[in-house]
């Protein structure tokens, strides 16, 4: 009796096929992709991976004004600078654990007014009204204005002498002597209001484009089953900006910790220990104080705390997906 060959040894097998003759297969099907990415991995590369490995090189050694020229042979310190950086009871992390509250403080009012504001202007302009799109234009200008411009204008208006503020204020008989709005405990609060006008207007566009969104029909449905404004902000409106607001909300998370500009330009380099944030901290480290390790272990943790943030954000991600699946 003749004996079949089994079917997997008649059948010409993939794994029998050279890897040099897949790889040129691979390449003639996938290089004109690779070429065209390969920009973009290049710029990466050398502008954030390079400089990361760098950075966390710098947090383990003793890299300061004399040793930053040849920082690949400085001392090792090993944990040295993250105890310097961290430590409670010193003068350093003492700052660098205030400045960490101050931009948390920072960034829960500017993101929760600025997700208020921008959702109620979203609303409004989500109505059809005469020149719509021209009102859509206007209220981005706050936000593409540069960074430089925007808040050297509003390190004008709260001038404790010619501002704008302090003119009203006096004007109105609201108070009796200019108030020092840029020094102590207002600073934080001057760059809250200044970055709360710059900020909103990108959450209105995200959001006003989430809304655009949203079926017709179901504003219709809702009204015909007796659903208020209200029950349709809460029912509808609300559910289905979720995942656009999730990213919204993150975004603003990240941007917040890293914020540097607006307290550089209208507060300088030391914004004193009431206004002080890690950027502005690590910033003067580095640069004025030109002790990079310690600046680098800062830089750590702060990437750190926001790659917390993305992880939870990913995970509620995860499970809205699987929510939605089940």
């Amino acid at each position: 009796m003749t004996r079949l060959r089994p079917l997997e040894a008649a059948t010409p097998s993939r794994a029998r096929t050279p890897a040099s003759t897949r790889w040129k297969a691979h390449l003639r099907r996938f290089g004109p992709a690779y070429l065209l990415i390969l920009p973009a991995v290049l710029g990466m590369l050398f502008v954030h991976y390079i400089p990361m490995l760098s950075g966390i090189m710098v947090a383990f050694r003793d890299v300061n004004l004399y040793t930053v020229t040849q920082w690949t042979s400085a001392p090792w310190v090993g944990l040295q600078n993250f105890i310097d950086g961290f430590d409670p009871a010193g003068r350093l992390g003492a700052r660098f654990w205030r400045s960490l509250w101050n931009v948390t403080l920072f960034g829960v009012v500017t993101i929760v007014l600025g997700y208020v504001i921008g959702m109620a202007v979203a609303l409004l302009l989500n109505r059809p009204f005469p020149g719509r799109n021209l009102v859509r234009g206007l209220i981005l200008l706050p936000y593409i204005t540069p960074d430089s411009v925007a808040y050297s204008v509003w390190r004008f208006i709260f001038q404790a002498r010619i501002g704008l503020v302090n003119k009203w204020l006096l004007g109105w008989g609201l108070v009796e002597e200019p108030i020092i709005w840029l020094v102590g405990s207002r600073a934080l609060y001057a760059v809250m209001i200044a970055a709360l006008w710059k900020g909103w207007p990108f959450a209105a566009l995200i959001l006003g484009a989430g809304l655009q969104s949203i079926p017709k029909e179901l504003y219709e449905a809702a009204r015909i089953d007796g659903a208020g404004r209200w029950q349709q902000f809460r029912y509808i409106v609300l559910p289905l900006l979720a995942p656009i607001s999730r990213t919204l909300i993150l975004m603003s998370v990240l941007w917040n910790y890293n914020a540097f500009n607006q307290f550089y330009v209208m507060l300088g380099k030391d914004p004193g220990w009431a206004a002080d944030v890690p950027s502005t901290l690590i910033h003067r480290e580095s640069f004025t104080t030109f002790d990079f390790g310690v600046g680098a272990a800062m830089s750590l943790a702060l990437m750190a705390i926001m790659l917390i943030f993305t992880a939870i954000y990913l995970r509620a991600v995860r499970r809205g997906s699987s929510l939605a699946e089940g």
